[in-house]
């Protein structure tokens, strides 16, 4: 799975590393770890959308555009845990 989503008026996508996806929980979803990776990545209030795949021919990719879809979110803001807050906060 990636995350397309608006970056300054330029279609971006959003790869996750494979390594770090194996270190989330085993029983989230897909989808739960795209969602989690979109919150740790993209700015808060960045409107994305998580799909399958994007076209293979990037031939005209700088021309792709971003247009938002139904299944669009938009990411949050990841506040840690009280266990994983750095000592002296």
């Amino acid at each position: 799975m990636k995350a397309i989503f608006n970056n300054n008026g330029t279609a971006s996508v959003l790869i996750p590393a494979p390594n770090f996806l194996a270190t989330l929980p085993e029983g989230w979803t897909d989808e739960e770890k795209m969602i989690h990776v979109a919150n740790k990545d993209l700015p808060a209030g960045t409107k994305y959308e998580i799909v399958d795949e994007v076209p293979s021919d990037r031939t005209f990719r700088n021309a792709w555009e971003y247009a938002s879809g139904p299944n669009e979110r938009t990411a949050q803001e990841i506040v840690p845990e009280p266990n994983e807050r750095t000592a002296g906060e």
